[in-house]
């Protein structure tokens, strides 16, 4: 599978438009005729955009966003790209400017934290997040010895069947690689983003693993809940605190050798 088309990578919203187009079409996926409907536009418009001669409004840009996939903050920063164009001052162009080296910003400290990871789609993701399975398979092709579909469906003590399924998913999808028999991550994380409807799944999947491994847990395992009450002031203490241990927690995490599954939420316990 290609590259993931990173919108942070143009500083033109045609570009971007231009380039995802002649990717979707090669995926057979959509083309200029099919975005153009989905705006709600004429495909001519289109490419007199895509030109440089027209140029999208707010409401077609929203419209373009949620067709191509758009994350909210990128769904920020196509905007932002937009409204530099359709500015009529030099004044106003600084403004979206400094208001997109804002959102790169942003987006760059958020890749900092979770690290490196291939965006789903919508359909993909209502796999994906189904069950903890998917992940935990993800992350058991990454363990050494254990790559083959025998051994990641003994490992997680599912069935055979099952596991091919979800293998494939993952290979079809660029998330996982296959070859001769062993299977290997694809790319070092898969994120959900905060906005995406798919978080709360995500966390409920590996919150009910967790409350189903209380009742066997292990010395080496750990289980913390701890309600409080603090200041309003600290909240945001507290919370950057613990950003900076998980983001300690997946370096190290990431230079560890792949011997054993676990999974923090903050619960930390091993998934079989």
């Amino acid at each position: 599978m290609n590259k993931p088309i990173e919108l942070f990578d143009f500083t033109d919203y045609r570009k971007f438009l231009k380039k995802w187009i002649k990717s979707a079409k090669e995926a057979g996926r959509s083309n200029v005729n099919r975005l153009a409907e989905a705006i709600g536009i004429h495909p001519t418009y289109l490419s007199q955009v895509i030109a440089g001669s027209k140029n999208l409004s707010l409401e077609q840009a929203a419209a373009a966003s949620v067709e191509v996939e758009l994350t909210e903050i990128e769904q920020e920063y196509f905007f932002a790209l937009i409204q530099i164009d359709r500015a009529g001052t030099e004044q106003l162009k600084t403004y979206w400017k400094k208001q997109i080296s804002r959102i790169k910003f942003e987006h760059t400290k958020l890749n900092s934290r979770v690290g490196e990871h291939h965006e789903l789609s919508d359909t993909e993701r209502a796999i994906y997040y189904s069950s903890w399975l998917y992940a935990a398979t993800f992350i058991a092709t990454s363990v050494d010895g254990q790559q083959t579909l025998d051994q990641i469906a003994s490992r997680l003590k599912i069935p055979r069947e099952k596991t091919s399924e979800i293998l494939t998913f993952l290979v079809q999808t660029g998330i996982c690689d296959s070859k001769d028999g062993f299977y290997k991550m694809g790319k070092q994380s898969i994120y959900v983003p905060n906005d995406s409807p798919f978080v709360v799944k995500h966390h409920s999947n590996w919150r009910m693993k967790a409350i189903q491994k209380m009742d066997s847990r292990e010395d080496a395992e750990l289980f913390f809940s701890s309600p409080m009450s603090i200041s309003k002031a600290d909240i945001p203490v507290i919370r950057e605190a613990l950003a900076q241990m998980i983001q300690q927690v997946q370096k190290k995490a990431h230079e560890s050798g792949a011997e054993d599954l676990l999974c923090l939420n903050i619960d930390f316990f091993k998934i079989v």
